[in-house]
């Protein structure tokens, strides 16, 4: 057995293969690519996976790959074990319809004995109970003896399918015997005569994992015949490295031990020393180790930190190892700086890692720094929690508030556990884990990623194809060629019946690349089918929906009919998606890269790659860009060209789509002068004929969808019409009622009315004659939306003032409030929510109330135009009962986000959660009664 680097396993894996006439691919990008089942590329296998299907034909029936992957499924687990990684290498080769079981076993055999120079009498295999053949195999072609086979079950040799249906079949796994000793030391399992692999022990170690793929699950758990058999085998590049240094543990394999020396490097300058080698220690080197090089990979694949979705788990994994860098003392931005020492060791390898380098420090830098300022908040949190849990003197932390700092503040479940163990308490595991899971539910469901796979008897071959006519015309006839209800094919459907249908030729365009799937009618002498969605499975395109009337069946002709209007919204908003690509480009620079879309007849979002807010100038600059393309009225050109020619007409790639050999190149006209199109991009999508055909464009709004990425959300044609009609008409309501509640007062409020009668807002007439004379007039209007906006705001600010202050002869507000006060013992408490108002004017609200009366409580909120305020007032009479205005401010405030101060007679605080003004006014009565109660 000879020690390897990791670099030096990843070349001999490479040139093994190679010599076995394997194509070997670059690894994919850890973004499955059209595999919206999957988080993450989690296995070798995942972008074979439509390979292995059937419904997309391989560039080789052989194939070896070193893939890069993220498994997240025991993140909480990662640290405490010497094994668990989040982020690691899969080495696989992979045989589509090629070679089966003799020559993967006498290849894995080979490189194991030959070039690991592992020693043949301590591999040991597994195979599945039933799979004579492999086991013959084993012991004739590769001679291992049958005592070194062990017959294990489904629970451990079998594979798949991923998810509840797909390829799968029987695996078999190559282990190496540690020795004897092991299984009396603290991970074995006692007795090495009866120690076997497959067991808890760690004396046999897996290290290679062959799969034969020969059938295909249903939903319903029957297994049906392959058409063509597969090899999916997957080895650990680390496990194999560790193996063969004789290590137990991948965080002594060379290139990991190169990041944790950082680590430690990092730690003592930032604390001023080394801390103590412990468990806890030891597992905060490893996760920072893992972490740092996990987010680093999934930066760069363009994975960025989110609230939903994959983002939120990177955003959970950058958390959760800065709140590993607290326990060992570190309080500042850590990862960033181990981000170089990441690309240096794997950057010669995986390439992309030095093109994002500096995009990918400044998302992790401004990541760290906005998660410091939550932690603080979050250890806030839990002293609140710690104090109330010791008043009541519970036994058992509540899992919901142990939720509640996992999924607001980040706290991995362990930390609040061991913070909890440490006051003598345990926590409500049972609830965390229900809280959890619905969590999870509504993530899947929130993601709203859909897809399906075709039922094993699907009539499916390599010349059956949808013929895509689409991006000529709307309209078309066909045959059916394949129909499915539920998970099952059908030759025939009925009225009611709900599936899909595929056609030899269709006009649908089945969602792709950010545009959804069309909607419409397919229409046959004896039934009417209304389509719903599009979607497109290998080289097939189904049309998902119900059939309305009558019935139809496999090889009927039919007429397929797009939904026109529906069309053409979506391809204004998807033309005007290239324009926008291209406006941003330009006016911020070439380092956007676009890292999401959503094209939908409604409005179109784009999501890209920058480091901070755009500024109202840039904006507004983005949309005179696209405007000025649009009345260009260019002509808009499709061509299908080799990807490398594709490549040098400088067109824009999406980020994580995966291309063939064969492109589609949208180009948008010429810039007047410059010689260079409005827009060039690979895209597959339906467009507009000319520029001028989008009509009208314009910026709804700016955001983040996460650190260093941007997010616009863009209307387009009739759209921006629409949009500006809605803004006005709100705008109108508010103004009229306003004018109409100054009507019901007696106080003169004789200014406010005149300001709002002097607002101009146009009726939808007027917006649309304006648009079509000068289409940059969406820019106008939405400064005037602003404006008035604001006006009408500070003008019912000055209403609510007035209003406060109140007539010679009392404050109406005052006493409308005075009105439904509570009566809690001898007190009245007044429970307010006069949104609008600012501290100011809930200070003077209160002044008024404690002239009326001697023993009042008051407990305001507001919503104003800077953020939440929260105004707390009492009388002396409150006060010399024990009630402080300031210490309840500091109570509650957190609920906004916030804090304050102030007198115990009048206190204030702002903050930033509007929507936690009513839990704070709400935990302010019940406080305040506890008080008054005596308690």
């Amino acid at each position: 057995m000879k020690a390897l680097t990791c670099a030096e396993l990843r070349k001999l894996w490479i040139e093994f293969f190679e010599s076995k006439k394997h194509l070997q691919l670059p690894s994919a990008s850890l973004l499955p690519a059209g595999d919206p089942t999957l988080l993450f590329t989690s296995a070798g296998m995942v972008p074979f996976k439509a390979y292995f299907e059937g419904a997309e034909t391989p560039p080789s029936p052989r194939i070896a790959t070193i893939q890069k992957c993220l498994r997240t499924t025991d993140l909480e687990v990662v640290g405490k074990t010497a094994r668990h990684c989040t982020f690691f290498e899969m080495l696989g080769n992979f045989s589509f319809g090629d070679y089966f079981k003799e020559e993967a076993i006498e290849w894995a055999w080979e490189f194991s004995v030959d070039w690991l120079k592992l020693d043949p009498k301590k591999i040991h295999i597994t195979v599945y109970e039933d799979d004579d053949e492999a086991i013959q195999i084993w012991n004739k072609k590769a001679g291992v003896p049958l005592e070194r086979i062990t017959r294990l079950g489904k629970d451990t040799n079998w594979w798949g399918p991923a998810g509840d249906s797909g390829p799968c079949g029987p695996c078999s796994e190559l282990y190496l015997d540690r020795g004897a000793h092991i299984c009396k030391g603290p991970t074995g399992c006692g007795d090495p005569d009866t120690c076997k692999p497959g067991s808890d022990c760690d004396r046999y170690l897996e290290y290679w994992n062959l799969v034969f793929n020969q059938f295909n699950q249903d939903t319903r758990g029957q297994l049906h015949p392959l058409p063509r058999t597969g090899i999916d085998t997957g080895a650990g590049l680390e496990r194999i490295v560790a193996l063969l240094g004789n290590t137990d543990t991948v965080y002594e394999t060379d290139e990991l031990v190169r990041i944790r020396t950082k680590v430690q490097e990092l730690v003592k300058e930032s604390t001023g020393k080394m801390p103590e080698i412990n468990d806890t220690t030891l597992a905060a080197f490893r996760v920072l180790t893992d972490h740092a090089r996990s987010s680093t990979f999934a930066l760069s694949d363009g994975i960025l930190p989110d609230n939903t979705g994959r983002g939120y788990v990177v955003r959970r994994i950058i958390r959760r190892a800065l709140l590993f860098a607290h326990h060992l003392g570190v309080n500042e931005p850590i990862l960033h700086r181990l981000h170089p020492e990441v690309v240096s060791i794997y950057g010669s390898f995986y390439p992309e890692l030095v093109a994002e380098q500096k995009k990918v420090h400044d998302i992790l830098l401004s990541e760290e720094q906005r998660f410091l300022t939550t932690l603080e908040t979050g250890v806030r949190k839990w002293d609140e929690y710690l104090a109330e849990a010791k008043a009541a003197k519970a036994k058992v932390f509540p899992g919901k508030q142990a939720f509640t700092l996992y999924d607001t503040f980040g706290f991995p479940l362990e930390m609040t556990i061991e913070l909890a163990e440490r006051n003598g308490m345990t926590v409500d595991l049972k609830e965390f884990e229900r809280l959890m899971e619905e969590q999870r539910e509504k993530a899947r469901t929130g993601a709203n990623w859909k897809d399906f796979k075709l039922p094993a008897d699907f009539p499916i071959s390599d010349e059956t194809r949808t013929e895509f006519v689409g991006y000529d015309t709307l309209s078309d006839e066909g045959a059916v060629i394949g129909m499915i209800i539920g998970d099952h094919t059908t030759s025939q459907m009925k009225a009611g019946d709900e599936g899909m249908i595929a056609t030899s030729r269709s006009p649908f365009y089945p969602e792709g690349g950010g545009q959804q799937g069309d909607t419409g009618f397919l229409v046959a002498k004896g039934g009417r089918f209304r389509v719903e969605d599009t979607r497109k499975k290998g080289e097939l395109i189904f049309h998902i929906g119900r059939l309305e009337e009558g019935a139809l069946k496999t090889g009927d002709r039919i007429e397929l009919k797009v939904d026109t209007d529906r069309r053409t919204l979506l391809i204004g908003h998807h033309s005007a998606t290239h324009l926008l690509n291209s406006g941003l480009r330009s006016v911020l620079g070439t380092h956007i890269l676009q890292t999401g879309s959503l094209v939908s007849p409604d409005y179109l979002r784009f999501d890209f790659s920058h480091p901070k807010r755009m500024e109202p100038d840039e904006i507004e600059q983005v949309e005179r860009s696209v405007i000025k393309a649009i009345m260009a009225k260019a002509k808009v050109e499709a061509k299908i060209l080799p990807i490398d020619e594709a490549k040098k007409t400088g067109a824009i790639a999406t980020f994580g789509e995966k291309y063939g050999e064969q492109v589609r190149v949208i180009t948008m006209g010429e810039r007047q002068g410059e010689n260079e199109p409005y827009s060039v991009e690979f895209c597959g999508g339906c467009h507009v004929k000319n520029t001028g055909d989008i009509a009208l464009f314009h910026i709804l709004r700016e955001s983040s969808p996460g650190a260093g990425n941007r997010r616009i959300e863009a209307v387009a044609g009739k759209r921006v019409t629409a949009y500006f009609d809605e803004q006005f008409s709100e705008l109108r309501a508010e103004q009229k009622r306003l004018l109409d509640e100054i009507a019901t007062h007696k106080v003169d409020l004789q200014a406010e009315s005149k300001d709002l009668k002097a607002l101009a807002l146009p009726d939808v007439k007027a917006i649309e004659s304006s648009l079509e004379k000068d289409p940059e007039q969406s820019i106008v209007f939405e400064k005037q939306i602003r404006y008035a906006r604001e006006a009408l705001k500070s003008i019912e600010k000055r209403m609510r003032k007035a209003l406060a202050k109140g007539p010679a002869d009392g404050a109406e507000l005052a006493e409308s409030l005075l009105a439904s006060a509570k009566s809690t013992g001898a007190f009245k408490v007044v429970v307010a929510r006069p949104d609008s108002l600012d501290g100011q004017a809930l200070k003077a609200l209160a002044d008024v109330l404690r002239e009326r009366e001697s023993k009042l409580i008051l407990l305001a909120g507001s919503a104003t135009e800077k953020g939440p305020v929260l105004v707390y007032s009492c009388t002396a009479e409150a006060v010399k009962v024990g009630l402080d205005c300031s210490d309840l401010i500091r109570q509650t405030s957190a609920h906004i986000g916030g804090k304050g101060g102030g007198k115990k007679d009048m206190a204030q605080a702002g903050g930033t959660l509007v929507e936690g003004i009513e839990k704070a006014l709400a935990e302010a009565t019940a406080l305040v009664e506890a008080r008054l109660a005596g308690k």
